[in-house]
């Protein structure tokens, strides 16, 4: 509609010269005024649907039918509805000024009164608009005062008993604001004022009684997040409020954790775990759960709120924000909620983060967008801080062999078997690339769990599923280039780590975390890429099969040394060589 108007208004000027030109040639009957009639028409009617179709997205009891909404209008029209939020604006503004000149018990019941007459109207953003230019932002923020100094009992935001009591009286108000919001209505003093002035308290009780537009709630946690965390005898309520009303709004969470200083911010321990308000990290997690799982919203936004996550969490000083509390009931760990988020769904930039390990070194450039502002150290960090709560230990295996059996390793030839040179090398190199990609994960998770420090015995396990994972897939590979059917599917994923493992180099690793002597950390790194491939020549000898050759072995040790030889170095010589 608005296109076509658009069209005649265009057109009019166009026909009038034509008119013009033509003279008395020109017949008799209808002109431009057709053009205006048509025009207007269409615009009064676009208008007339705009407006109907922002009151039902407000309307909490809005009906759907056959995809269809329907709500029950409290005014005819959009005009009608602005000229009845004016007459309130000035009643409502009119009872302020007489509290505000005697505070009398009298004159607030007055006041309540006109705020409450209020109510079932505001989810019009006409009369809404109408209702708040009227009364001015200094009624607004004046009432919001008051009802705080009569109600709110806690220094850093209303308790739920507490904005219970202030509901009936501003929740109209903030209701008010958020339709005039949400179609870019609402007064600019009042945005400003409620932004930058208004006590943090008032701010999140707006943020509270009423979902907010998105970038009102983004504006807003900026500044909620600055005084979030604070040490204070009372419970952070305003933090409190603020995350919860992203868990309604995951474009305002993935607003706000794109800015790194706002995302560091939300995610440190005194946020994270010291707001003392029932709850909270499970409101976070929720929060984070709807902005960072795959797929929601905007993959830009998703992906920088999931690189400024990992830089956050990938400072030791932040690790607290995982760790798992502890149930005062049975005395049990429980599984941090924020953590466990993180753990079902990093899978998805698996690649990403693979070559941010391969990219490392002196000269890797970390202060470029996107990925390549990450470290390897703080990639590592970051799963170590995950690591801490064993829970993760299980869905990050899992995850990692899924994104190994997705890049189909097994699939190519490590060897090449094309007939040509340089088809061989181009299998190779596909191999190769592969190859690394799997091992970039494998070298941050095995990094992550050795910074994470965990148990002898938990450490163990998945160490050796982490460092046998690739090698069992490159095993098949090889398998698959004999015709060794038999061995393949013992080396299928899932079911190889048992034949290596139950084999020599189980003994190796147990050993060593058992501290028994294991010599320099790089013997006993080369030892391990030794023993794999020797378990893989005792395969074949039991199958009856040719055993690797001697540039068959140098090449699957390489390979895998160049996947996991630094990562598996580290660990070791840190721990125990």
């Amino acid at each position: 509609m608005g296109d076509t108007a658009q069209r005649a208004a265009a057109l009019k000027p166009y026909l009038s010269a034509s008119i013009t030109d033509a003279g008395t040639d020109w017949p008799a009957g209808p002109s431009t005024e057709v053009l205006d009639r048509c025009r207007q028409f269409l615009t009064a009617a676009q208008q007339d649907l705009t407006w109907r179709a922002q009151v039902i997205e407000r309307i909490e009891g809005a009906t759907s039918k056959g995809g269809v909404k329907g709500a029950e209008f409290a005014f005819p029209s959009a005009r009608s509805a602005h000229a009845a939020g004016i007459i309130a604006g000035d009643i409502v503004k009119a009872a302020w000024s007489a509290y505000e000149a005697d505070p009398s018990l009298v004159n607030w019941r007055a006041l309540q009164s006109a705020l409450g007459d209020r109510k079932g109207k505001t989810s019009d953003p006409e009369y809404a608009a109408g209702l708040l230019t009227q009364m001015g932002a200094s009624a607004f923020a004046g009432i919001l005062r008051a009802e705080s100094a009569k109600n709110q009992n806690n220094r850093n935001g209303y308790a739920p008993a507490d904005l219970t009591r202030a509901k009936k009286d501003l929740a109209p108000l903030a209701e008010a604001f958020a339709s005039a919001d949400s179609t870019g209505k609402a007064p600019a003093d009042l945005r400003a004022r409620l932004l930058d002035k208004t006590p943090l308290d008032d701010l999140a009780a707006v943020l509270a009684l009423a979902p907010q537009s998105t970038g009102f709630v983004v504006a807003a946690g900026t500044r909620l997040a600055k005084a979030a965390g604070h040490k204070s005898p009372d419970l952070d309520w305003n933090t409190h409020w603020l995350v919860k009303s992203l868990t309604h709004d995951l474009a305002a969470t993935q607003q706000l954790l794109a800015d790194p200083a706002t995302a560091a911010l939300l995610l440190r321990p005194e946020v994270v775990k010291g707001t003392g308000t029932p709850g909270f990290e499970k409101l976070l997690a929720t929060a984070l759960n709807k902005a960072l799982s795959p797929t929601a919203g905007t993959p830009t936004l998703r992906r920088t709120a999931w690189i400024n996550t990992i830089k956050t969490l990938g400072e030791q000083g932040a690790w607290s924000s995982l760790t798992p509390s502890i149930s005062e009931r049975t005395g049990l760990p429980i599984p941090s909620p924020v953590g466990q988020v993180l753990t079902r769904h990093v899978h998805q930039y698996f690649s990403e983060l693979s070559a941010v390990w391969m990219n490392r070194g002196p000269k890797a450039n970390t202060t470029g967008p996107g990925w390549t502002g990450l470290t390897a150290e703080q990639v590592i960090r970051f799963f170590g801080g995950i690591f801490r709560d064993p829970a993760a230990l299980p869905v990050l295996e899992k995850d990692y062999k899924a994104f190994v059996s997705g890049l189909d390793l097994g699939k190519g030839n490590p060897f090449g078997d094309a007939p040509t040179s340089a088809e061989r090398d181009t299998q190779r190199a596909v191999f190769i690339k592969n190859a690394k990609e799997a091992g970039g994960i494998a070298s941050l998770l095995i990094g992550g769990l050795h910074t994470a420090d965990l148990s002898a015995e938990e450490a163990r396990d998945l160490y050796i599923q982490l460092a046998m994972f690739p090698l069992d897939v490159m095993a098949g590979a090889v398998a698959d280039r004999m015709g060794a059917e038999v061995l393949l599917a013992e080396t299928a994923v899932g079911k190889a780590a048992d034949i290596i493992v139950k084999g020599p180099l189980q003994e190796v690793i147990s050993n060593f975390w058992d501290m028994a002597p294991p010599g320099e950390a790089s013997d006993l790194t080369d030892r391990l890429l030794a023993v794999q491939t020797e378990a893989l020549n005792e395969s074949l000898r039991e199958h009856r099969m040719t055993t690797l050759s001697s540039s068959d072995q140098e090449y699957l040790q390489f390979t895998f040394k160049g996947m996991l030889y630094d990562a598996l170095h580290d660990a070791l010589q840190e721990r125990g060589g």
